[in-house]
């Protein structure tokens, strides 16, 4: 469960930093790596969690997966309007899925 907690942080700090602070097309592909290795671990974490909170912890790390996303593609396009809302989206999933995963 640590390893899945660390790997969920590092995502999002690799997503934050290359998001809001420097906009590089390296460090996307970064992002994109390090999110792909988050499904992956989150993937091996909800096969091995019993059946309801399996597929709850799954779902969860899809949409953090897809928000971070979301707000590297606004950004890149410039459109800043409601990017808050996804920004608490983002931390509020993150919030449950910590829970989530240390009540396993």
């Amino acid at each position: 469960m640590i390893l899945t907690i660390l790997m969920l942080l590092l995502y999002l700090v690799i997503g934050a930093a290359t998001i809001l602070f420097v906009r590089n097309r390296t460090l996307d592909i970064l992002r994109l790596i390090a999110g792909i290795a988050f499904m992956l671990i989150m993937t091996a974490t909800a096969l091995n969690a019993q059946n309801p909170d399996g597929i709850l912890v799954f779902a969860l790390a899809v949409c953090l997966f897809l928000s971070v996303e979301i707000t590297g593609f606004k950004e890149a396009k410039g459109d800043r309007s409601r990017l808050f809302m996804i920004h608490a989206f983002t931390l509020m999933i993150s919030a449950v899925l910590i829970i989530m995963l240390l009540t396993q």
